[in-house]
């Protein structure tokens, strides 16, 4: 039996949040932190991550699909990213890895369910908090399970 070719996309790796308030994402912050330059947000990894998982399942996998994925290594701006997908012995349930020069940066898995897609959780189940005034310094008690993890809305 022969092996299922994988599936590869590569990418140039773009660093969307440079100007973010997270100055992980800043290139001179970064490097005094002892990183090459600013990180690329893990979510642009993770949706790079996502490209052949869309690929082989489509729409399918966007409505009964899942994925896990581990970020191990950093990706900077600029760099080529490869992802690649093979499918693992376990049906229709893809393993990824994430590369970026010549370093394994991300790593997981994907899988498509044959059942129904789930139905969404109801707005009304999520109890209303107001929101605070100001963002509170991270800690356990401000992190804690229930806690409105957002700011108001500029005037």
């Amino acid at each position: 039996m022969s092996t299922p070719t994988p599936i590869t996309y590569r990418v140039e790796a773009y660093n969307v949040s440079h100007a973010s308030e997270n100055k992980i994402h800043d290139d001179a912050v970064a490097r005094q932190l002892g990183f090459t330059g600013g990180l690329v947000p893990g979510v642009e990894v993770y949706a790079y991550a996502c490209h052949p998982v869309a690929q082989r399942w489509g729409r399918a996998w966007l409505e009964r699909g899942g994925i896990e994925l581990r970020f191990l290594k950093p990706v900077y701006d600029g760099r080529i990213g490869a992802v690649s997908a093979r499918e693992a012995a376990a049906g229709l349930e893809l393993e990824l890895e994430v590369h970026s020069e010549g370093l394994l940066c991300a790593a997981g898995h994907a899988w498509l369910t044959d059942g129904a897609p789930p139905s969404p959780p109801s707005p009304e189940t999520f109890p209303f908090r107001a929101l605070p005034q100001m963002r509170p310094q991270a800690a356990p008690s401000t992190l804690s399970p229930g806690t409105a993890l957002c700011l108001p809305p500029s005037v």
